[in-house]
């Protein structure tokens, strides 16, 4: 196991997403004084940061809401007070400039060959579409499923008091690092390590943890992600093939090589 990349944007790290086919992640920012959003490509097998971008286009409203072939996508909400996106954008992933806009559509999947499946509203209901993602060219309608890409990313399951294996979990983490009476713990398995994400409260702010065990009990990587906030929030701990990739206090991506 090896330190494989890190890199700490001055924005906050809004969402992250994988490329199905290629070993690169898209990473939405967002500065929250300015109200502004961008966004970034990161290439993990050159180990690098490609570019990150802040396009007039994009709004405090715009989401980072999918990415394949040669295109990043964003969803744009005309109506901020209604909570439904309205149109469908396409970023390039060479510089992060825009492609094209697709009025009153919204990005259902990814699909093989450069296509994608979009819908909009019609008279007699939803309708669902085949676009072309480079262009944002309609290919066609269709009630048929195309085969869909296959990210192959795992994120943890989260285990709280709640749950029936919460205590076993904890008396293990507590057997091997000693901590004491953890608020909940995400876990996700790749073997021949198992990998903890575990959460404390401290003066009445929550610290995030990450912990990796090989299955003889070995702690082979053992961080803090956080400095300590309000709640607990969800997960910021993905993986795809053997990158585990985690999110460190709002705006540090880094990225762990799980090699055997």
């Amino acid at each position: 196991m090896q330190n494989f990349f890190s890199h700490t944007f001055s924005e906050n790290i809004w969402r992250m997403l994988p490329h199905p086919t290629q070993n690169l992640w898209a990473v939405e920012l967002r500065k929250i004084n300015e109200k502004k959003v961008g966004f970034g490509l990161i290439d993990l097998d050159k180990s690098e940061l490609k570019w990150n971008v802040m396009p007039e286009e994009l709004d405090w409203w715009s989401s980072m809401t999918g990415f394949s072939g040669e295109q990043i996508f964003f969803h744009f909400y005309r109506y901020p007070e209604v909570p439904e996106p309205t149109d469908l954008a396409a970023f390039s992933i060479v510089d992060g400039h825009l492609l094209w806009v697709l009025p009153n559509h919204i990005l259902v999947r990814s699909l093989q060959n450069g296509l994608i499946e979009v819908a909009t509203k019609g008279m007699s209901g939803t309708v669902f579409k085949i676009c072309d993602g480079l262009t944002g060219v309609m290919v066609a309608e269709t009630q048929s499923f195309e085969a869909t890409m296959d990210v192959g990313i795992k994120s943890p399951f989260r285990y709280t008091k709640e749950n029936a294996y919460f205590e076993k979990l904890s008396k293990y983490l507590n057997q091997i690092i000693e901590i004491n009476d953890p608020i909940c713990i995400d876990y996700l398995d790749h073997k021949p390590y198992m990998v903890f994400s575990y959460y404390l409260y401290n003066h009445d702010k929550v610290i995030q943890y990450l912990v990796i065990v090989t299955e003889n009990n070995g702690v082979v990587f053992h961080e803090q992600l956080t400095d300590g906030r309000v709640g607990i929030g969800d997960s910021s701990i993905l993986l795809k093939e053997s990158n585990l990739i985690y999110l460190k206090n709002s705006s540090q991506f880094s990225s762990l090589k799980l090699s055997v």
